[in-house]
């Protein structure tokens, strides 16, 4: 994408404005002329740089993670598993988020503009503890309202390509602690906050979280690296930026009875080095959210919220409101593990090991279709061979309890009945065609009472929709 400049007004593409009064002021000073000769277009910024989601004063602060879990721009130190996909779609307008070079035209009385900016992303999990992700963010539209020398786009468009991986170093379900990498391409032409031919912006971020019940904790903390370029302009009073410092926080509560999570986020930037504040905003910037996600099926969510800047700075808008979907499907070229046996609270390979008193072992999204209690052929039925050929083995066992459970996605009666229909199909399944003696099963339904996994995302619902075996013998 190409950003022209013009100096005369009002005739051409002109990015930066100025009143005819304004003018006749300006061309009184030396000082005013020399801003007029250093005019220069600021860039169709909004360049956010991947998983870093606070950038810089050419770019928006918003930018949606690609994996889709958790939060909106803070990121988890979960992975999308292997072969899950998903697919993300943001837009957000924000309102006085330009940069101003005169102060006489600052200040949201005498100034008005906004932005409507998208980003389309995709993450994809390639092994355990290690995603990717892929961002196109997008100018989609603009409104400009005021006089005086400002930054505005130039034109609609794609702004950059940007990467990112993460790789988690070690956790659990409810905690954990993640790096992640990420690079963006800019792709507007004589942006004069990243330079004349520079490079790819790089980040590397720290990443915490933990879960305790129904509220769970991010923290992000990083560095940028820039590669800037020559200056666009000589005389332009903008130098192209330097490294950052970047951190972002998060919190959420979800309301499992009605699908939905409450979220807050606070992310903010300052320069690893001094700069110069050569317009109305700091060099410095700190922005807040707050917005809601609901699960509207088990792959698909929507999000919505609005936020403000907590500093007058780089990107940051008076006022900002979003809205997008995450889709979540897979996995698409590996399957989770068919079973997880647990003896004395570990688990352990499934179907194999001593014989003990008493063993479970789970099954996880194996047997049935979301919100369905018909067994699902193939996968499930050598499962259950496998299961059968186990509990067959010497010391014979003497009862198996069924348990079935859901995720949080519908009523409670719903799901209770539902998990109880699935493990009558289930015990019918073995008597009918496995021949096991009907006194010895018993089948139970749990519904979503008992979840082992986040129900506020895919990947953790995906983890509760599960069936367990617990396996009775008579080893004396």
């Amino acid at each position: 994408m190409t950003v022209r400049c013009h100096h005369r007004y009002p005739k051409g593409p002109v990015e930066f404005y100025m009143s005819p009064l304004m003018l006749r002021k300006l061309r009184k000073s030396k000082q005013a002329m020399s801003w007029v000769s250093g005019l220069i277009c600021l860039s169709q910024a909004l360049t956010p740089v991947s998983f870093a989601n606070v950038v810089g004063s050419d770019t928006q602060n918003f930018n949606t993670i690609t994996s889709g879990l958790d939060f909106v721009t803070v990121q988890s130190s979960e992975t999308l598993k292997p072969g899950v996909v998903n697919f993300g779609l943001f837009i957000n307008q924000a309102y006085n988020t330009l940069p101003h070079f005169d102060n006489s035209a600052i200040g949201p009385t005498k100034y008005s503009d906004s932005i409507l900016a998208g980003d389309l992303n995709i993450g994809i999990g390639l092994l355990p503890g290690w995603d990717i992700g892929f961002s196109a963010p997008q100018m989609l539209h603009q409104e400009v309202e005021s006089e005086g020398f400002r930054g505005q786009f130039g034109s609609n468009g794609n702004t950059e390509i940007r990467f990112n991986t993460k790789i988690r170093l070690w956790g659990t379900d409810e905690y954990g602690v993640a790096v992640v990498g990420s690079a963006n391409i800019n792709r507007i032409k004589n942006n004069p906050y990243t330079g004349k031919d520079a490079g790819p912006t790089t980040n590397l971020e720290l990443v915490m979280d933990t879960t305790i019940k129904n509220i769970a904790l991010g923290l992000n903390l990083g560095h940028r690296w820039r590669n800037p370029g020559t200056k666009v302009d000589a005389e332009s009073p903008i130098e192209p930026l330097g490294n950052q410092i970047i951190g972002s926080v998060a919190a959420s509560y979800l309301f499992s009875s009605i699908d939905t999570k409450i979220i807050f986020e606070v992310f903010g930037s300052q320069p690893a080095k001094s700069e110069n504040e050569n317009s109305d905003r700091l060099s410095s910037s700190a922005e807040a959210i707050a917005g809601l996600k609901y699960d509207f099926t088990t792959a698909l969510a929507g999000h919505i919220g609005a936020g403000t800047e907590l500093i007058h700075g780089r990107g940051s808008p008076d006022f900002r409101v979003y809205a997008g979907l995450n889709y979540t499907t897979g996995p698409v070229f590996s399957a989770p593990k068919e079973s997880t046996k647990t003896v004395a609270g570990k688990p352990v390979d499934a179907f194999s090991g001593p014989m003990q008193p008493k063993e479970k072992i789970v099954i996880h999204d194996v047997l049935f279709e979301f919100d369905s209690d018909s067994l699902v052929v193939g996968g499930a039925d050598n499962t259950l061979k496998k299961l059968v050929n186990y509990i067959n083995q010497k010391p014979v066992f003497t009862k198996l309890v069924i348990e079935g459970h859901t995720d949080s996605i519908g009523s409670v009666e719903y799901n209770t009945d539902l998990s109880r229909r699935r493990a009558n199909t289930i015990r019918k399944w073995l008597i009918e065609k496995h021949k096991i003696d009907p006194a010895k099963l018993s089948s139970f339904g749990k519904g979503e009472s008992n979840p082992i996994a986040d129900n506020g995302n895919f990947q953790g619902r995906q983890l509760n929709r599960r069936v367990e075996f617990t396996i009775y013998r008579d080893t004396k």
